[in-house]
């Protein structure tokens, strides 16, 4: 990247002038456009050098402007701060820069040779997928493909729970209400949706009554020992069903796991970890074993109850030793909900406690509320927003705005609606989903970005039926850059995508990048607005082609890195 190139021009020269050490250099971008393209604040170097800060950045430019840089057109010095513009044909080249590498544009190799593991939306079995599911599904997956076009080898697992207490409220649901169960030839929708009924049904009487709250915890017994025959062939069948169930939605939202863990596969190692190290790592209490967090300034919490069964805690201890086992990651990411950082935090210095490097490679992310006009939703009671209703919900509201039967575009703009409404905000912000909002072709919008890349291709789309030139720029950029007069602000800005990426990846938040795109699609379309683009009498006229084109194919990795799909016609 230019920018990193820069920063290292600089530091050479400052060690040579000074004569020091290494020196922390960060380029900024000045306020306006007019003053340049990059900025060095030298406040830090003046505290380390005492000189003033002015005197530092003379020194500075002059040294920049002696060594004859390429790229640079010119460097001023603006009080404290040394701003630099870039040539003309800098920024005309890169535009065929970015035409080559096509759709590995923005690619870096920050994180290259690092095993990267991103664990995210974490479904229970025999439970609806509702949209708290769908926004950590939609980080994760977005964060996922960010560490890739960062270098690193990714890796997208899930963890799913397929034995424990919802199980058996399920099971006793599924006991009383069996006359309500569906046919054979019923779908994954049908079936999925009698299982919540069967859940909120068990849950229920698990609160209200004593004979039926026994009964479950029976029930649950059974689960972990497969001692009921009978009772294994409901599990089976519900857990068959839910798997199925899951795996539509997971096409429907363009996410793929390479690895599927199940609590009953990770229960087993979780007991033997906390029986391993009782007495150093965990305590005993009342019958049950715990951690005990307290001491560490955290909760203390049970890893194995007095039942002798393994806790969600003692699940998760063993999903760490079940990741390490399969692909010992160099960063291992979990996404949850933030009502599950201080839990998190518990089982992540037991876990830490027992091997170092499962606490020191794993970064917990949590993020804040999705929040409709309902409120916020709960499976506990029943009260919940299913994703796939979510979806469908909007697809039809897009259909309608876009008077258009197309039902597979309906539902990848209902996607960028969604995706992007929840991708836009800081990580760990709280959410509320105006759909109004959310569905404009104006604004801040997935749709909006959608609509841009549209734009871009019926731009390209008519010069190709003009002169029929669908050749791309080749690799000597041989075309006439010397007559770009002036490189339009949306020029620039769509070379700052790699940085964005970066920055994406440090801060662990694709907001960054999603504010990116919307103000490249907003600078496009003024572009667009004020520029002929097709005038073949423009001396710019080859250049501002290939803009348009480099615009598209940013916006479409871009939106690629939000887990949006575009579409060619809206």
């Amino acid at each position: 990247m230019i920018k990193n190139d820069l920063e290292q021009k600089i530091k050479e020269i400052v060690k040579r002038i000074w004569k020091i050490g290494e020196v922390e250099i960060n380029l900024t971008n000045p306020p306006t456009e007019e003053q340049g393209d990059f900025a060095l604040g030298c406040f830090e170097l003046a505290k380390s050098l005492k000189q003033s800060p002015q005197e530092i950045g003379e020194k500075i430019a002059k040294a920049i402007e002696t060594k004859k840089i390429d790229y640079i057109k010119s460097v001023q010095v603006e009080g404290p701060y040394v701003n630099f513009k870039l040539t003309n044909k800098y920024f005309s080249e890169q535009v065929g820069q970015v035409l080559q590498k096509g759709d590995n544009w923005g690619r870096i190799d920050l994180l290259a040779g690092k095993l990267f593991l991103v664990e995210h939306t974490d479904p229970n079995l025999f439970k609806e997928f509702h949209i708290g599911h769908l926004m950590t599904n939609s980080i994760g997956e977005s964060l996922g493909r960010i560490a890739d076009f960062a270098g690193a080898k990714v890796r997208q697992v899930t963890f799913q729970g397929d034995v424990g207490l919802h199980v058996a409220k399920t099971l006793y649901g599924m006991m009383q209400l069996k006359g309500k169960m569906p046919g054979t030839k019923s779908d994954v929708w049908e079936r999925q949706s009698f299982l919540g009924q069967c859940y909120t049904f068990g849950n229920k009487q698990y609160e209200e009554n004593e004979d039926a709250k026994k009964d479950i915890v029976k029930i649950n017994k059974n689960v972990y020992s497969r001692e009921d025959d009978e009772q294994n062939k409901l599990y089976e069948m519900g857990k068959e069903w839910s798997l199925a169930y899951f795996e539509e939605i997971y096409r429907m939202v363009g996410s793929k796991f390479d690895h599927y863990f199940l609590e009953s596969e990770t229960f087993q190692d979780g007991l033997r970890l906390v029986k391993e190290n009782l007495g150093t790592v965990f305590q005993e209490s009342q019958g049950a074993i715990i951690f005990p967090g307290s001491k560490y300034g955290l909760h203390d919490r049970v890893f194995v109850n007095s039942e002798g069964l393994p806790t969600y805690e003692a699940k998760d201890l063993g999903l760490f030793f079940k990741k390490w086992e399969k692909y010992h990651p160099d960063i291992s990411l979990t996404i949850t909900d933030m009502e599950q950082k201080q839990y998190f935090a518990v089982v992540k210095k037991a876990g830490g406690l027992i091997n170092r490097e499962w606490d020191e490679r794993t970064i917990h992310l949590a993020h804040g509320t999705l929040r409709l006009q309902s409120g916020k939703m709960s499976s506990r009671t029943g009260d919940i927003i299913r994703a796939k209703d979510w979806i469908s919900e909007v697809a039809e509201a897009v259909g309608v705005k876009m008077r258009s039967d197309e039902k597979k575009v309906a539902e990848k703009v209902a996607l960028a609606a969604i995706k992007y409404s929840i991708l836009k905000v800081q990580a760990g912000k709280n959410i509320v989903y105006d759909q109004e909002k959310a569905l404009s072709f104006e604004g801040d919008t997935g749709p909006y970005l959608q609509y841009t890349y549209v734009r871009a291709l019926s731009v390209l789309k008519k010069a190709k039926q003009k002169s029929g030139d669908d050749q791309k720029i080749d690799e000597k950029n041989d075309w006439e850059i010397e007559s770009v007069k002036k490189v339009p602000t949306v020029g620039k800005i769509i070379l700052k995508f790699p940085e964005v990426v970066e920055q994406s990846w440090q801060n662990r938040s694709s907001h960054h990048l999603a504010g990116y795109l919307h103000k490249l699609a907003a600078e496009f379309n003024s572009f667009y607005g004020q520029t002929k683009i097709l005038d073949e009498d423009n001396e710019d006229y080859r250049y501002n082609l290939y803009l348009t084109e480099a615009v598209a194919q940013t916006i479409k990795n871009g939106l690629y890195l939000l887990g949006i799909e575009v579409v060619e016609e809206m």
